[in-house]
């Protein structure tokens, strides 16, 4: 979601949009006695139906908004009343552009909000989120929010589908990928080249034991690491005994993560379920072949430059891995998922994501 965030307010400022965050965070630190205290006195003020955000200049003369403890009271006050916060201003923008569906919305403005995938709701059992209280969270969010966003067709049609949600409503405006490739190249090399590479939270939503499984299957004698934090469970990531190695780095500074990505030989993610995929258009920017999952929103955001798979086959996730292992990067299938995906990662480039945020911008 940071990536996300992060990225839209760029380009709006590429458009001379003016975007300032709403910062809920709690300046100091309280005593230590007090702290045991904290979850009371939150329970309380999440009974205050309203929050207001101070907007003023910050240290360094920007621009800022601030609302001590915001989103955690509002968070606290949905679980426990079933009620969204409203959030006033003294100075309303045009826009609110939530990046995450949260339990509130901004008075005085239109309220726009980005919901990256239904996974809790189709793949409960993939998630430590609540589907029915996610499920009425985004009920009770789309009777109030003006426009909803995503980031595939593959979700904005799930949730016309299932959650009834008018098609006029529901805008995919995608992601985008902009990668400073010679900056990455210089920066410091952590994964060795040549390796099977997965790029995401290590849980089982991802696949991991599955891709393990048809790794060791494969019989590659390639490196597989897997970057990226422990999530919400624990895969086994045991490996048996053969010619392969496993790598686990849990964290890693963007730059070399990408480093690791362009020096790979391929990438690994039969994820299970994804709202968008960014490591897929990233890898094809970058020249590494992708394997990924055939159907949902994986296949969409392949859209036909990578080796698809299924996901819930382990023999079919090995054969796969073999077909890329045993061929050097510039040849054969390898050169030409290269090449097809150089071409498919035009379509999520920075510019082309401007101009789709330009018309939505602009259609409100």
């Amino acid at each position: 979601m940071t990536r996300y965030t992060q990225d839209l307010a760029t380009c709006l400022g590429d458009l001379g949009i003016h975007t300032v965050f709403v910062d809920g965070r709690v300046k100091g630190q309280k005593p230590s006695f007090l702290r045991k205290f904290d979850k009371v006195d939150r329970l309380i003020r999440s009974m205050w139906p309203r929050r207001h955000v101070q907007v003023g200049r910050d240290a360094d003369g920007h621009e800022s908004a601030s609302c001590p403890d915001l989103y955690r009271r509002a968070h606290v006050r949905y679980k426990t009343f079933g009620q969204l916060t409203s959030v006033v201003t003294d100075t309303p923008p045009a826009v609110m552009h939530w990046t995450y569906p949260l339990p509130m919305v901004m008075q005085g403005c239109l309220n726009v909000v980005t919901v990256h995938d239904l996974v809790p709701i189709l793949n409960p059992g993939l998630t430590g989120i609540d589907p029915v209280r996610f499920a009425r969270l985004l009920r009770r969010l789309f009777m109030r929010v003006d426009v909803i966003v995503t980031v595939s067709e593959t979700v904005r049609q799930q949730m016309i589908d299932i959650l009834g949600i008018s098609p006029q409503r529901v805008v995919n405006l995608y992601q985008m990928v902009d990668i400073d490739i010679p900056a990455v190249m210089e920066s410091p090399r952590i994964i060795p080249p040549g390796s099977l590479i997965h790029i995401g939270r290590v849980e089982s939503r991802k696949n991991i034991e599955r891709l393990i499984a048809a790794y060791v299957r494969s019989g590659s004698a390639r490196p597989l690491v897997l970057v990226g934090p422990d999530g919400d469970d624990r895969p086994d990531l045991s490996l048996p005994q053969g010619p392969g190695q496993l790598i686990r780095i849990a964290w890693s500074e963007r730059p070399s993560l990408l480093r690791g990505l362009a020096e790979a030989h391929a990438l690994v993610f039969p994820s299970l379920a994804e709202g968008f995929g960014l490591p897929i258009v990233e890898a094809m920017l970058l020249g590494t072949p992708v394997m990924t999952s055939r159907g949902g929103a994986t296949e969409e955001i392949a859209g036909g430059a990578a080796l698809l798979v299924d996901p819930f086959d382990v023999d079919d996730i090995a054969r796969a891995i073999m077909a890329l292992d045993h061929e050097r990067k510039d040849e054969g299938l390898c050169r030409d998922l290269v090449a097809r995906g150089h071409a498919r990662a035009g379509f999520f480039s920075r510019a082309a994501y401007i101009a789709r945020l330009k018309a939505f911008y602009e259609g409100l």
